[in-house]
């Protein structure tokens, strides 16, 4: 497994798939499910309303961007904030995991899930879900922390001293 921390706009991502997280109880959206509902003019937003898409643990749709490098969009539901724990963390990501596999997908960019929503430390998220993507051999997973290049540094060094271990 490929892993590797990404600091960019959101529009110039260039990948097989984007991963958003969100959760069923946060309005509005945050994190990068936020920036990329910005992006598409509230179309998120209005599926929500319409109540297509709930944010419960399991809740996905995959989207088709023109407006962005990286084409499909996997919007992933992570059910209640308050219920977010490492438990939680795990069993998002297996499901994450589920998911692109079954669309044939091994490169993808991901948000570190949860980051900032939830009393879990940024660190603690991204080896959890490390833990769980390492069964994925030939995967290569970008973890996307937006424009915020002072965190690159410290985050990249927490990342390869996961992977080491």
């Amino acid at each position: 497994m490929k892993a590797k921390i990404l600091s960019d706009r959101l529009t110039k991502v260039e990948d097989k798939v984007i991963v958003a997280g969100f959760f069923s109880d946060v309005r509005p959206l945050k994190g990068l499910a936020g920036e990329i509902d910005w992006l598409f003019n509230g179309e998120i937003s209005k599926l929500i309303l319409d109540g297509k898409l709930t944010g419960q643990l399991g809740d996905s749709l995959l989207l088709y961007s023109s407006r962005l490098k990286t084409r499909n969009v996997l919007l992933l539901g992570m059910g209640k904030r308050e219920n977010f724990d490492s438990t939680a963390v795990k069993n998002i990501t297996k499901l994450l995991a589920q998911k692109l596999i079954g669309i044939n997908i091994k490169s993808f960019t991901t948000e570190i899930l949860g980051a900032g929503c939830s009393s879990l430390e940024v660190s603690a998220v991204l080896k959890l879900m490390l833990s769980e993507l390492k069964r994925q051999d030939d995967a290569e997973v970008n973890f996307f922390i937006g424009e915020k290049e002072d965190d690159v540094s410290s985050l990249s060094k927490k990342l390869k001293g996961i992977l080491d271990s």
